[in-house]
């Protein structure tokens, strides 16, 4: 029996001091470095494509080690954040809690300047 996926408590999001630089630069390179938003843009066009991600599947668009050591990287962040949720027969699917943490941010935000 494989041994559980550890996540990490919390994730680093890197937000730049610009607000032009908020709006140009991508969405995963706001929270991960260069290399691993690729991984992460792989996963979820995968996911966006055949609605989820099965735990072998990676082996499809995965084809470095480097790469693959990434992807589980990437992964237990995603999964952390928000963004990927287990769905059934221990899959990957797609999820908006990351949205609604940063919601709940702006709504904490707005809160103290009122």
């Amino acid at each position: 029996m494989p041994r559980r996926p550890k996540y990490p408590p919390q994730v680093l999001i890197r937000i730049p001091k610009d607000v032009v630089n908020v709006y140009e630069t991508p969405i995963f390179e706001l929270i991960f470095s260069r290399e691993e938003a690729r991984v992460a843009r792989m996963i979820v066009e995968f996911i966006k494509k055949n609605e989820r991600l099965y735990p072998d599947e990676y082996k499809e668009f995965i084809k470095t080690p480097a790469d693959r050591a990434r992807y589980f990287r990437v992964l237990r962040k995603m999964v952390s954040l928000g963004m990927l949720k287990r769905g059934k027969e221990g899959s990957y699917i797609l999820s908006d809690e990351f949205a609604h943490k940063l919601g709940a941010m702006i709504e904490k935000w707005r809160a103290i300047l009122r």
